[in-house]
């Protein structure tokens, strides 16, 4: 993959114009547990790219823990949505979930594969997390 910025989104003295809701397994029934950040980029793919590689991120430093279910990409900044995202997540089998929002917002669902992938060609191109 070749990222087309001219310079890469954790370096960018913006404002953040995404939301990045990580949802981690709680263990169980469906049961699951979100940290929430903003993010910068033109697309969600910038703003993942953002969460990944922005010093002392989460996922940065451990890019596909065991219980990570996926990041859900949102634009704009929306504090209800950071406090308690309206988001269904139901466990399809095994290793995979199903991430839907329960309102009419448009989001972008990473799955933990894509996450791994994208550190991956993100370390391979930048080096490791600030």
């Amino acid at each position: 993959m070749t990222f087309s910025w001219k310079i890469p989104p954790w370096e960018r003295h913006e404002d953040c114009t995404f939301l990045a809701v990580t949802l981690m397994d709680q263990g169980g029934d469906g049961h699951f547990r979100f940290i929430s950040e903003a993010v910068r980029g033109d697309d969600a793919i910038e703003a993942l790219a953002d969460l990944l590689m922005t010093p002392g991120s989460l996922l940065g430093l451990v890019p596909s823990p065991p219980a990570l279910i996926g990041v859900v990409i949102r634009r704009g900044i929306d504090i209800a949505w950071m406090a308690q995202p309206p988001l269904q997540v139901v466990r399809v089998n095994r290793s995979r979930w199903q991430v839907t929002p329960t309102d009419a917002t448009e989001v972008t669902v990473f799955s933990p594969t894509e996450i791994t992938g994208m550190v991956s060609r993100l370390q391979s191109r930048y080096g490791r997390v600030g």
